[in-house]
């Protein structure tokens, strides 16, 4: 499908990022300085490298009291009628900071599932100031014409928030950076026994660590903008879990703690993988961006890193990276990379 003809098909929404006037504002102004400056949403980190600013990937005009959440979560109800699929909300507990949140994960499952045969999972998380009902009613849609099509194998996609609630999307996109870690490292556990226990995985409901490691190969992380930073460091401490890794615009913020050089971060990167004794046929990194996107300034020579660090681990096979033609930090390109990595990640027969 042209690209369109997809816009077409699956009309954007643009009515779950922004909640404030005065962050349009601030937006705005920070555009116009970045601009004079020869500069597009870009700043350098601690350790003097490029480092983009993930701007939110759509405009609404809220008023103060209005809530994006709840808008997205209809916009999402209102796309479920037209697909093959459906789209169910599980809700699960977690516990940040002394806090015990209760959140909201929406599951695509494929008209083809059934309970009596097991289905590939793919782990999905949104960008700074998203939400999981937003990423859903993007993504939903592309997922389920590829599995219609044939292109995929009947996957569950499960739509998650790192936020504990929606207090905790701030004005600072650097905020959410130890809530991405916290949910690479502790809430995922948490969202795999919610999802894998209900659903016929390959895991057969099974959630102990020995089957999450046997059925590897059927489960998948990927994420958008700060979700993709978050997918790194599920590769970095969690890939005894997962095979197949979707960083979507957005490059590692490992060892930011430390200001890590290049070579630092791809040691950084690659340690997990290292001690598991894992192999180039061990995963599959699908690294994507918008050709216009500011996140390929970052995550370029993060991946030229790895391939230059650890050629034998990350070979053309095993870490890929797809550039989006002609687009940007938008969930028309979100939608688009889902489109191009679903298909390698789990192939259609």
């Amino acid at each position: 499908m042209h690209n369109n003809e997809r816009a077409e098909a699956r009309p954007v929404n643009t009515r779950f990022i922004r909640s404030s006037q005065r962050f349009r504002i601030t937006a705005i102004i920070a555009l116009c300085l970045l601009t004079l400056a020869g500069v597009t949403s870009f700043t350098l980190n601690r350790s003097g490298h490029g480092q983009k600013d993930p701007t939110a990937i759509a405009y609404e005009d809220y008023e103060e009291d209005e809530d994006p959440l709840a808008e997205a979560v209809a916009s999402l109800m209102d796309t479920a009628k037209s697909l093959h699929g459906t789209i169910d909300t599980i809700t699960y507990e977690q516990s940040y900071e002394g806090t015990t949140y209760t959140k909201q994960a929406y599951v695509y499952v494929p008209a083809s599932y059934s309970a009596d045969n097991p289905a590939n999972v793919l782990y999905l998380t949104h960008g700074w100031w998203g939400n999981a009902a937003g990423l859903a009613d993007g993504v939903a849609p592309v997922v389920d014409e590829l599995e219609t099509a044939g292109k995929a194998t009947p996957t569950l996609v499960v739509f998650a928030t790192y936020y504990p609630d929606r207090s905790f999307a701030t004005d600072d996109y650097e905020d959410d950076y130890a809530l991405n870690r916290f949910f690479a490292t502790t809430e995922i556990d948490t969202l795999i026994n919610a999802v894998e226990s209900r659903y016929t995985t390959f895991a057969r409901g099974d959630t102990s660590d020995q089957s999450l490691r046997a059925s590897r190969r059927h489960r998948a992380f990927g994420g958008f903008s700060m979700g993709a930073t978050t997918t790194w460091d599920v590769f970095t401490l969690r890939p005894q879990y997962f095979y197949g890794f979707m960083p979507m615009a957005g490059e590692s913020w490992i060892g930011r703690e430390e200001e890590a050089d290049s070579p630092r971060i791809a040691e950084l990167v690659t340690a997990g993988v290292e001690r598991a004794h894992y192999g180039p046929r061990d995963f599959l990194i699908l690294a994507s961006v918008g050709s216009q996107d500011p996140a390929l300034w970052d995550m370029t020579p993060q991946i030229d890193e790895l391939r230059e660090d650890y050629p034998d681990l990350m070979t053309e096979d095993s870490l890929q990276m797809w550039i989006d033609e002609g687009e940007s930090h938008s969930m028309e390109s979100v939608g688009n990379q889902v489109e191009h990595n679903l298909p390698l990640l789990f192939p259609g027969k």
